[in-house]
């Protein structure tokens, strides 16, 4: 995988990674308890400044091409290394910190900051994810009713689900601080109390034909899409007709394209998605694209909607 280094991506990717709305609200579970929104940081506002008014082209790209990140997550994470290595609100103590126990590694925390407006230490564990909703879908084990409904919510390549990801994160790596491995690894740092915070970014795809509801303890604004098997790709007719099929390194902020390019019409969109299915059964992220008349980008294409194009036979078993 191949990120794109162009400045207008990766700036509106790193807005995107600390402005866009959460994928869930947690706050009111227990498993939560103590546990904080980076989205509820009284530093976000100052930071969101920072981001729209300072020139982040440069450094950014820099540290992009030095990661060269293999996968969506760790690109992800770089995004939110720039944030904590160049805003001046915050000072980056360690990232990606094992916790072990003898030689086991129980896990890693993602970030240990130092926030100067708090002036509080703060643990914070990131993640982007994508998952498609499918009503239909029974998950085994589910310990409450809340997590038998998010088990619907599953990852385009079928080894990821939402219960698993939240489960996770809840139970295991946000509580990693509050150890006694943690504890000690932190007292080595001279830090002796840490806030939790999470920051969980994305989108939920809902099924076109048909219904499914949103996951317990969503966001109201989260990032929504739709999701349809190849077999019913007459659906999308009355969209616009120009399209866009989406690079895995394009999935974060709004695609925009520039006026030279030229979308695929439907026809040419079922074409496509029909070759790339038949050598690669993996579900295909696709755009909705118009006009571009804000003027702020110029003359060009805008995103109005994504989709994910699934095999016909998607989900397969977990």
């Amino acid at each position: 995988m191949h990120f794109d280094t162009q400045e207008q991506q990766l700036q509106a990717d790193l807005l995107w990674a600390v402005t866009s709305a959460d994928m869930m609200q947690l706050g009111n579970l227990p498993e939560a308890a103590d546990l904080h929104s980076f989205a509820d940081s009284p530093a976000l506002e100052s930071l969101t400044q920072w981001l729209h008014n300072q020139d982040h082209s440069t450094a950014l790209t820099k540290l992009i091409k030095e990661r060269q990140p293999s996968r969506l997550g760790i690109y992800y994470e770089a995004l939110w290394q720039y944030v904590f290595e160049h805003y001046p609100g915050f000072q980056l103590i360690c990232q990606n910190l094992p916790i072990t126990n003898n030689s086991r590694t129980l896990g890693e925390m993602d970030f240990v900051y130092f926030c100067k407006l708090r002036q509080q230490h703060v643990h914070l564990e990131t993640a982007v994810k994508f998952y498609l909703g499918d009503p239909e879908f029974k998950a085994p084990h589910t310990p409450n009713k809340s997590a038998q409904i998010w088990s619907q919510w599953i990852g385009p390549g079928c080894k990821d689900r939402l219960d698993i990801k939240l489960l996770k994160m809840l139970n295991k790596q946000t509580r990693l601080a509050s150890t006694p491995e943690g504890l000690q690894r932190l007292e080595q740092l001279g830090i002796t109390h840490v806030l939790r915070e999470i920051c969980l970014k994305g989108c939920f795809f809902y099924p076109l034909n048909g219904t499914c509801p949103p996951p317990p303890h969503n966001h109201p604004q989260h990032g929504s899409g739709y999701w349809l098997p190849q077999q019913d790709i007459n659906l999308l007719q009355d969209k616009a007709n120009s399209w866009h099929i989406m690079k895995k390194e394009q999935w974060l902020a709004p695609v925009t394209l520039p006026e030279s390019s030229t979308p695929l019409t439907l026809n040419d969109l079922e074409s496509d998605i029909t070759l790339r299915l038949a050598s690669n059964p993996f579900p295909i992220m696709v755009a909705n694209m118009q006009p571009d008349v804000s003027g702020y980008q110029g003359s060009g294409y805008q995103e109005s909607g994504r989709y994910f194009i699934t095999p016909d036979d998607w989900p397969q078993p977990l």
